[in-house]
C-alpha cells in the first residue's frame, strides 16, 4: 500500500514547482523530499515527475496519482475535523441502554444535563441520546458487543447480581428506596411510612414472575405474612400491578423510580422495617474513551448525587 505521507510530499513538489520549494514548505531538507518521491516511484515502478529547466512537472502517471492524492488528503482533512468535533463535544451520540423507568425518568434528565453542559452537541436538534430498552443481562451483552455505549441497570440488595466481566466498569449512581403503593383512599395513604405488618389485611398485587414477584415474596417471607394475593403483570416493573392499585383492588410494592401512573389515584408511602432497596447503576467498558459517552457518565454521576441527596 502506498504511503500517504509520500503522496502528500509529491503533491507539494508539484504544487510548488521544485523540490527545494516543497522542502521549505514542508520543513524538510531537499534530499529528504527527493528521496520520498524516489521511493514512491520505486514502489509504483514508474516515473512520476520530470525535471526541466522550467521546474518539476508530473508525468501521466504522476497526474493520475495527484488526482487521487488530493481526494485522499481532502477526506483525511474532513476526518480530522470530524474527530476534532467529537473530541470537542460539538458532535457525538450515546447509545443508551436502560430499563423501563430509567428510560422514562433518567434518560430525559440525562439529555437535559448534557444539553446544559454541551449545547453544541444538540445543535440543529440533533439526536444525541439513542435509547434502547434492555434488562441487565441484555445491557451488559450490548456493551460487550459494542452495540451500546452506556447502560443504566439496577441490582436488588436482596438478590445481588453476578459480577460483571472484568472489562465492565460498574458505577454506583443512587439507591432507590422501596415503597408501598396504596390507593389514594387507603386509610394509611397519608402516613409518613408503613411497615409490611400494617398491610397484612390488604390484598397484595404480585407479579406472576420476575424480580418484582421475587421482591414481594422476599418482603412477605421476612415479615412472616400470608396476605391475600392477586397476580398482575410480570418482569421487573409490572405497570399492570399499579393499574390494579389505582382501581382500588389492593396494594403493591415498587421502588420510588417505578411509580408511573396517576399520582392522584396512587400514593407511594415509604416502606420501613427490613425493606430492601435496589441499587441504580451505570455501566461502561473500562477502556471506553468516546467523549460523548464519558460526558454522559459524568452527567449520570451528577444525577445520582442529586437523587441520593434528595434534591
Amino acid at each position: 500500500m502506498m504511503d500517504v505521507g509520500k503522496m502528500a510530499t509529491l503533491n507539494a513538489v508539484l504544487a510548488h514547482g521544485s523540490f527545494s520549494a516543497a522542502a521549505h514548505a514542508l520543513g524538510l531538507t531537499q534530499p529528504a523530499v527527493s528521496r520520498q518521491v524516489s521511493l514512491l516511484e520505486r514502489r509504483l515502478g514508474t516515473q512520476l515527475v520530470r525535471r526541466t529547466q522550467h521546474g518539476v512537472h508530473p508525468t501521466e502517471a504522476g497526474m493520475v496519482l495527484v488526482g487521487h492524492t488530493e481526494a485522499i488528503l481532502d477526506r483525511l482533512q474532513l476526518a480530522e475535523a470530524q474527530i476534532a468535533d467529537l473530541v470537542g463535544l460539538r458532535t457525538g451520540r450515546v447509545r443508551l441502554g436502560s430499563f423501563l423507568t430509567a428510560l422514562i425518568h433518567l434518560s430525559s434528565e440525562l439529555s437535559t444535563r448534557l444539553q446544559a453542559r454541551h449545547p453544541e452537541l444538540f445543535h440543529g436538534q440533533r439526536q444525541v441520546i439513542e435509547d434502547v430498552l434492555v434488562d441487565r443481562a441484555a445491557a451488559l451483552r450490548g456493551l460487550a458487543a459494542g452495540e451500546l455505549d452506556v447502560v443504566i441497570v439496577f441490582e436488588h440488595a436482596f438478590e445481588p447480581a453476578p459480577a460483571p466481566q472484568p472489562d465492565v466498569e460498574i458505577i454506583q449512581l443512587f439507591d432507590d428506596p422501596l415503597c408501598a403503593l396504596l390507593p389514594a383512599t387507603h386509610p394509611l395513604a397519608a402516613a409518613p411510612a408503613v411497615t409490611p405488618g400494617q398491610l397484612q389485611h390488604d390484598t397484595w398485587i404480585r407479579a406472576h414472575q420476575g424480580s418484582a414477584a421475587r421482591l414481594t415474596d422476599h418482603v412477605l417471607h421476612r415479615a412472616g405474612l400470608h396476605p391475600a394475593i392477586t397476580h398482575a403483570g410480570q418482569g421487573d416493573e409490572p405497570v399492570e400491578a399499579q393499574a390494579f392499585v389505582a382501581a382500588g383492588h389492593g396494594i403493591t410494592l415498587a421502588h420510588r423510580l417505578n411509580v408511573l401512573l396517576d399520582p392522584t389515584r396512587i400514593t407511594a408511602v415509604p416502606l420501613v422495617g427490613d425493606a430492601p432497596i435496589r441499587h441504580i447503576q451505570a455501566a461502561v467498558l473500562r477502556d471506553l474513551h468516546a467523549p460523548a459517552a464519558r460526558a454522559a457518565i459524568a452527567a449520570l454521576h451528577e444525577i445520582g448525587q442529586h437523587r441520593a441527596a434528595g434534591t
